[in-house]
């Protein structure tokens, strides 16, 4: 009997420690993992931009889809027309967007160092 007893007394204590461990694990996930990445890239101390809401009718009036079409096929036929095109988009990107991370902090280093 008492070894009886003994046994469940250390079966029951391992069970508590098991569950009690599993708790923790847990409860350590929920804190730790959801809201460091999401926080990543953004920056905090600028407002988003508002959008401008427009009449789809009227903005595709002003494009002209089949000229739009025709110029991006003869883009995309010569090599050096598509990098000259990548490079304006490029421009007016970084333009529109005017704040530098440290991935294109180090891109000009690296570009500064090897003179390319």
């Amino acid at each position: 009997m008492k070894r009886v007893l003994k046994a469940f007394g250390q079966t029951l204590s391992q069970s508590i420690l098991l569950v009690c461990t599993l708790a923790f694990i847990g409860l350590l996930s929920l804190a730790v993992v959801p809201s460091q990445a999401a926080y990543a890239g953004q920056d905090r101390t600028q407002a988003p931009p508002e959008a401008k809401i427009t009449d789809p009718a009227e903005s595709f009036e002003d494009l002209n889809p089949q000229a739009a079409y025709e110029e991006i096929v003869k883009t995309s036929q010569n090599p050096a027309k598509v990098e000259k095109a990548y490079d304006e988009s490029l421009k007016e990107y970084k333009g529109e967007h005017p704040q530098e991370g440290i991935v294109q902090k180090a891109e000009e280093l690296i570009e500064k160092v090897t003179g390319n």
